[in-house]
Formats: C-alpha cells, structure tokens, sequence
C-alpha cells in the first residue's frame, strides 16, 4: 500500500504567496465542489511548516518584490479556476 504525502491546504492568499516565496514550489490549486474559494496545496514539510508559523507568528521576513510576484501570479491562476 503505498501513501500519499501529506500535503498542507489553504485559501489564504498571502499565506500561499508566503510558502511559494520561501520554498519555491507552486501549489496545486483548485475548488472543492460547492464551494466559492479556491484552495492551494503545498507538500507538508518541515520547511512549509517553518513558513506557516513565521507567517502566523508574525516573524516572516521575505524580499517584497518576490512575494508580490508570486502573490500575483496566484492570483491570475486563482482566477481561472472554473467553479
């Protein structure tokens, strides 16, 4: 039997925009059925994890110009996410 990976949800888009800056790796992004915001999944790491709790934390430190990119890219590919 082999495992899938355990992988890391959000709708947040700047916490997306936050993890995409530190790692690196795009997210997988889609809708669940019925519902009006558009997920984004990462692989749950170590190195994830570190992001996720500097972003909640409020000690993240990352280039501006790096997290605006990747926040906008999110964005346009949120957008074409059909319902």
């Amino acid at each position: 039997m082999t495992t899938r990976p355990a992988e890391s949800q959000t709708s947040d888009l700047d916490l997306s925009a936050a993890i995409m800056t530190a790692t690196g790796r795009t997210p997988a992004i889609f809708r669940q059925p019925g519902q009006a915001l558009v997920s984004f999944e990462f692989k749950d790491d170590e190195e994830s994890r570190a992001v996720i709790v500097a972003y909640a934390t409020g000690e993240l430190v990352q280039p501006v110009r790096r997290f605006a990119a990747c926040r906008a890219w999110l964005y346009r590919q949120a957008k074409g996410v059909k319902p």
